[in-house]
């Protein structure tokens, strides 16, 4: 049986396009004050009319009583725990999940061709008590084995438990029906793996960070100039994922207009649902100087990049300026 904020995900996802972060958010805020927002959360998400708000909220409380769980405290925390492990148990026992041996017998993959597919995630194996399984979907001969794997390598960003969820359930953006079920067809495949890639970005967010002066580890206890994020493919290059951030408006704080800094650094992160404790990826010290742009990379493993000077052109503010200098470092870094 689904938990409620399982189901509480499922059903925003197919009413709203919602970033999993910012439904996973509201889900865990409302399900932990009596179903309702706190106002004093209610500027967090202000792009969202009350509207949507008071809908999302209906959501929750639906799926929790659906679920039969009450919110708060250990207690609670507990009972969800060992509600989602008998499931799984469930699941053991019915047969939806099978061992190793098992799984590979059904395909008839030696072991080392079944490494291969985990390691570029074309099939996936989900824990129960300490112990692997694999789900029988992905071993079904009544399904297109290559398309459902190139499904499998689309999602491998959102977790084993996750990808299993989205293969298997109906979704209203694919007209109630779930993406293993759109295999056949060729438009029905194009339209499921878009989604399919769609969905995957949602679970990890790229944040690009700005602070005034020059650091070499982002500042506690300051705010930064300016701040922006969006959710990108955690497989895609670095500085092609910093790039979109930058430009493609998902987030962005404070809006404008900016001061005149001409010393500035800027930070890289990627944030993964679940997980609360961002990675840091890039350190970049940059001095507008005149015409050039003085550029020195502190730490940004796999880039591939030196320090070096950069002209700034018709850049004015710093966020331009910023801009300017990873469009410089995706076109050296040759996508890498």
């Amino acid at each position: 049986m689904s938990s409620g904020w399982e189901i509480a995900m499922r059903r925003i996802d197919a009413e709203y396009d919602l970033p999993q972060f910012l439904a996973s958010a509201l889900v865990r805020k409302i399900a932990a004050n009596q179903f309702r927002l706190p106002p004093t959360e209610r500027v967090k998400f202000q792009r969202l009319s009350d509207e949507v708000i008071a809908r999302i909220e209906e959501i929750v409380r639906d799926a929790y009583l659906e679920a039969g769980e009450d919110v708060g405290g250990d207690t609670v925390r507990a009972h969800l725990w060992q509600q989602a492990l008998t499931a799984r148990r469930d699941m053991v026992a019915n047969g939806e999940l099978i061992s190793e041996a098992d799984f590979r017998q059904r395909l008839g993959l030696p072991r080392p061709r079944l490494s291969k597919l985990l390691a570029d995630g074309s099939v996936f194996a989900l824990e129960v008590e300490g112990a692997e399984y694999f789900p029988v979907l992905l071993a079904d001969p009544a399904l297109n084995q290559q398309r459902l794997q190139e499904i499998c390598r689309v999602i491998v960003p959102a977790p084993s438990w996750s990808r299993l969820d989205f293969l298997s359930s109906k979704r209203g953006s694919l007209g109630d029906r779930s993406p293993v079920e759109m295999l056949d067809a060729d438009h029905d495949f194009k339209r499921a793996r878009k989604a399919a890639t769609a969905w995957a970005s949602k679970w990890s967010r790229t944040v690009v960070k700005m602070y005034q002066g020059e650091h070499e580890f982002e500042p506690i206890g300051i705010n930064p100039l300016y701040t922006a994020a969006a959710e990108i493919d955690p497989r895609r290059p670095i500085w092609t994922r910093a790039s979109e951030a930058l430009h493609i408006h998902g987030y962005e704080w404070p809006p404008g207009p900016y001061p005149d800094v001409r010393k500035f650094t800027l930070f890289v992160e990627r944030q993964t649902v679940g997980h609360a404790t961002p990675t840091p990826e890039a350190c970049v010290q940059i001095l507008v100087d005149g015409e050039c742009i003085r550029v020195r990379i502190i730490a940004a493993a796999g880039t591939h990049l030196d320090s070096e000077a950069v002209l700034s052109g018709n850049a004015k503010s710093f966020v331009e300026v910023a801009e300017r200098v990873i469009a410089h470092s995706v076109a050296k870094s040759g996508g890498r």
